[in-house]
């Protein structure tokens, strides 16, 4: 009994269709980042609820248009894509929770400092 003989250019194509599929599967088997999605729609939603609007616009600009990403990339089947862009919108939504907290409290000790110089002022003039 002998093997069959098959051509480099056969070999080829079945080289050529079993690397396609083994790509597709390596496609399908990335399940969908719902976890991430939701954490990061929950912390954008929050984040607007915020300060951060009027503290840290340009952040939390940001990280709703990787949200908005994410969704698109979700409806596409892009997985991989979607579960970095959700990281990413919920990173930058932290962020402009972050730095509008920041400045609100860089606020507060500027009107404390103040405070602070209005009462040496009038302690020196009582002198």
């Amino acid at each position: 009994m002998s093997l069959p003989q098959i051509s480099l250019k056969n070999l080829l194509v079945i080289l050529v269709i079993a690397a396609g599929l083994w790509g597709l599967s390596g496609c399908a088997s990335v399940p969908p980042p719902r976890k991430e999605m939701a954490e990061a729609t929950l912390i954008v939603s929050e984040a607007q609820e915020t300060e951060a609007p009027q503290y840290a616009p340009v952040e939390l600009r940001t990280a709703r248009n990787k949200l908005s990403a994410a969704e698109s990339a979700m409806a596409e089947e892009d997985y991989k894509k979607a579960r970095r862009l959700a990281e990413q919108a919920l990173v930058d939504a932290q962020l402009a929770e972050a730095k509008s907290q920041a400045e609100i409290q860089r606020q507060q000790v500027e009107e404390l400092r103040k405070s602070i110089e209005m009462l040496r002022r009038e302690l020196i003039e009582r002198r």
